[in-house]
């Protein structure tokens, strides 16, 4: 690479397993245990469960989940990926797509 390029950031982030979202969608990364515990998380992720926008990404223990906006809706994925692994993903440029 040259001096004057610049690495580009990557538009994607995987979230676990193969489920992949437009960075630019995504509102917040979220630790399930301590948000959780939240009485307004509670509702807010129960909401979302109710009007079938919630989702799991695998099988394991889920760790934190994702908020993003799917057209001009909320919508969130409870993955098993702890929020500082979805972190790491998205400082490395989702290299691991």
């Amino acid at each position: 690479m040259k001096k004057t390029e610049t690495k580009k950031d990557h538009p994607l982030i995987n979230i676990g397993a193969s489920t992949v979202l437009y960075k630019k969608d995504v509102l917040g990364v979220f630790n399930l245990d301590t948000a959780s515990t939240g009485v307004d998380t509670k509702r807010y992720l129960s909401d979302l469960e109710r009007k079938k926008r919630l989702e799991t990404v695998g099988t394991d223990i889920p760790k934190s989940f994702v908020v993003f906006l799917s057209g001009r809706k909320e919508k969130a994925y409870i993955t098993t990926l702890s929020s500082a692994s979805v972190y790491g993903r998205w400082k490395r440029q989702s290299k691991y797509l």
